[in-house]
């Protein structure tokens, strides 16, 4: 899970439906104001570079969603949960597309391999876990373990300790979302096993191992044409350590 950021202002569209409907609700913004509607999703899948706001898998429109981090449906307060714009996050539908063949959309057995806003179950969980904009964007407060047949994020204590971060909640928010499911788990080994043979090909080839890793970092964290940034933004962060460290350093990069 990376630093997720939130344009301002607000879009427009967002701003004048509140004002005209203060407890509106979001299916009514959605169904109302479809223009609306399909802004504030462009803008935040931008804002996102591309990527779920929780697991980090390359969004598409026929795999995502908005995802409300605090739950649309609570009314307890005044609040208008449902139309505040820092509560807008553009995530993966979590492998509920039971329709689809392809593995990185559904993966039985379900619900253990359900991941992001569709397994946290619509749970209150303001100070529990991190939201995407309270994970910093340094230190890097993920790592991450190898196994045969899968890669798995952990905590990072240390930076955490540094960032004044409490570890606890880290570890909520990997399990909230369940960002372990074999599913992302699976998938993550996928990339790992490719960043593996870049690394291979370039300690082959008798290049400067400082210079190469600086290299390899920049053409696999930096963002593509279209603006998003790579899948699993994190996992290759941290298999680039020190060199992924100086190049986003270098890019001013705040998430």
């Amino acid at each position: 899970m990376k630093k997720g950021i939130k344009s301002q202002p607000e879009p427009s569209y967002l701003a004048s439906f509140r004002t005209a409907n203060p407890q509106g609700t979001w299916n009514q913004f959605r169904d109302q104001d479809r223009d609306g509607y399909l802004s504030i999703r462009d803008v935040t899948r931008s804002d996102q570079g591309g990527l779920c706001a929780y697991c980090e898998i390359r969004l598409a429109q026929d795999n995502e969603q908005i995802a409300h981090f605090h739950p649309k449906s609570d009314t307890s307060t005044p609040h208008n949960w449902a139309l505040d714009w820092t509560n807008l996050w553009l995530a993966c539908k979590g492998g509920s597309q039971t329709w689809m063949a392809n593995p990185h959309h559904c993966l039985p057995p379900l619900p253990d391999n359900l991941s992001c806003d569709q397994h946290q179950g619509g749970k209150i969980l303001d100070g529990v876990v991190l939201a995407p904009h309270e994970v910093p964007a340094f230190p890097r407060i993920f790592r991450f373990e190898q196994h045969p047949d899968r890669i798995e994020i952990h905590v990072d204590e240390d930076p955490c300790n540094d960032a004044g971060i409490d570890a606890e909640r880290v570890q909520q928010t990997i399990d909230q979302f369940n960002l372990n499911c074999a599913r992302l788990a699976s998938s993550r080994l996928a990339l790992h096993r490719q960043l593996e043979k870049a690394i291979t090909r370039l300690r082959e080839s008798h290049v400067d191992p400082t210079a190469g890793f600086a290299s390899l970092a920049q053409k696999h964290l930096a963002k593509d044409s279209d603006g998003r940034w790579p899948q699993f933004f994190t996992l290759v962060r941290w298999r680039f350590r020190r060199a992924a460290e100086d190049y986003l350093q270098s890019t001013g990069y705040e998430g």
